[in-house]
């Protein structure tokens, strides 16, 4: 009996391994899919909803957002404030119903911008000046006289003569590119690089420059246009999230969704309007469990990092914004928390249809493949713009080499660093070195001319 025992136990250990290694196996592969999967979000940007969860939640890290209860919850108050018809009203052979997202849609195409919330991004040869402060001259009591002079002398109106003294350094050099609605483009570059400069510009804040050149198109309408009438439909998010510290994330949001809220010809109840929709951001975002927690910020302790930076996004949704410009949004996060923050990022165009633009320091594979398009920037010269899945390749015909291991980021902003970029062999006296260069081989391209005609 103890022979037959003992002979027993190794059938049933080795059945307990191969079980394990099973199980290894099935998760090794569900890994692998939910990275495929994840990447044809990123290069398709649609995705059902059902699907994109499990995309997300394949990482392994706690997801925050969810695009099925956003959806919903959406399909929720959508039932609640349209008008259906009753009973007695479809006995009676009269009242066909009133659906809020149907005659929003035909008010959308009747109407057009007031209520036309999908606006895509045209730019074409922007150049943008500033001044140049470190070059900049202290006035004198003769720098008005000198002014006068130089001014009379050169011909100059009366706002020339004002600025005839300030040195002009031109911070963007003929960039051009075109985001549509539901895409999210990724502007890369080091720092100083222009990439806030852009993005400011994109955006319509231009005070703060002296001059500006090209054309920039919110879904055909100029800058000036929106500035005047649809200043709502473009907003800019800057590196830090500015919020009133002591007030609590529900109230934050409240205040926004009231400031956004339609008027009563279009819901038959604002308030029940408001309360659904600031649940909704809540389970889109996760943040129901600290909404009595005050926002706070470096001073104040509130709520966490990932936190705040979802609430800043939940917010800039509840404003409702075309047009979305997020600069460095990411800094100070640890990786998780930026991942996040980027697939709310993604839900947000997927769902809304929004047009995002962002700049990320240091993006990961998993951030970098979120995005539809890419930017490279560098000295405020455009290298490439183009799909993300096809940088790669351009730079590798320019005789580039991108190690296995390393991030697409590094190695798109690595490019025009000598310690950095990694050149294939044969190539060392025929690749470009600076950023003028690799401007003017762009502009050869066949991609700058197909990204022309579009």
């Amino acid at each position: 009996m103890s022979e037959k025992k003992a002979g027993k136990q190794p059938a049933s250990a080795a059945s307990s391994s191969s079980g394990s290694s099973d199980n290894s196996d099935s998760s090794s592969d569900n890994s692998s899919s939910g990275s495929d999967s994840l990447g044809s979000a990123g290069s398709n940007g649609t995705l059902d909803s059902k699907e994109l969860d499990e995309a997300l939640t394949s990482f392994g890290e706690p997801l925050h957002v969810s695009i099925s209860r956003a959806t919903t919850r959406f399909q929720t108050i959508q039932r609640a404030h349209s008008l259906q018809p009753t009973e007695e009203e479809v006995a009676a052979g009269g009242g066909a119903g009133f659906d809020l997202k149907e005659w929003l849609g035909r008010r959308q195409e009747a109407e057009g911008p007031p209520f036309a919330k999908r606006f895509g991004l045209v730019f074409s040869d922007l150049d943008i000046y500033g001044t140049d402060v470190s070059n900049r001259h202290i006035a004198t009591l003769i720098t008005p006289i000198w002014k006068l002079i130089k001014g009379v002398r050169n011909g100059y109106g009366i706002f020339q003569l004002l600025t005839s003294m300030d040195n002009k350094r031109q911070l963007i050099h003929g960039v051009s590119g075109e985001v549509k609605e539901g895409e999210m483009l990724l502007v890369l570059g080091r720092p100083g690089s222009g990439c806030s400069t852009l993005l400011r510009v994109l955006s319509n804040h231009r005070k703060t420059y002296t001059k500006i050149d090209g054309t920039v198109s919110y879904g055909g309408l100029s800058p000036k246009e929106v500035l005047r009438h649809y200043r709502g439909e473009v907003a800019y998010n800057q590196e830090d999230d500015m919020h009133f510290p002591t007030l609590t994330v529900r109230k934050t949001l409240d205040f926004a969704i009231k400031c956004r809220t339609p008027s009563r010809q279009v819901l038959r109840d604002s308030g029940a309007y408001q309360r659904d929709v600031l649940q909704m951001l809540y389970d889109m975002y996760g943040l129901g469990g600290c909404a009595d927690t005050i926002v706070g910020n470096a001073f104040l302790r509130g709520v966490s990092g990932g936190e705040r930076k979802r609430v800043s996004i939940a917010e800039q949704v509840a404003i409702g914004a075309s047009v979305e410009a997020w600069d460095n949004s990411t800094r100070g996060l640890d990786a998780s928390s930026a991942l996040d923050y980027v697939h709310s990022l993604r839900i947000n165009a997927d769902t809304l249809k929004k047009t995002e633009v962002a700049t990320i320091c240091q993006a990961s594979e998993s951030i970098y493949r979120l995005f539809d398009k890419v930017m490279v920037l560098d000295e405020g010269r455009q290298l490439y713009f183009g799909p993300t899945t096809e940088a790669v390749a351009y730079f590798e015909r320019l005789g580039m080499y991108k190690p296995p291991r390393q991030t697409t980021s590094d190695f798109l902003t690595g490019l025009t660093k000598l310690n950095e970029r990694r050149v294939r062999s044969g190539w060392e006296d025929r690749i470009p070195t600076t950023a003028v260069e690799f401007e003017q081989k762009w502009r050869e391209s066949p991609e700058y001319h197909e990204m022309r005609k579009d």
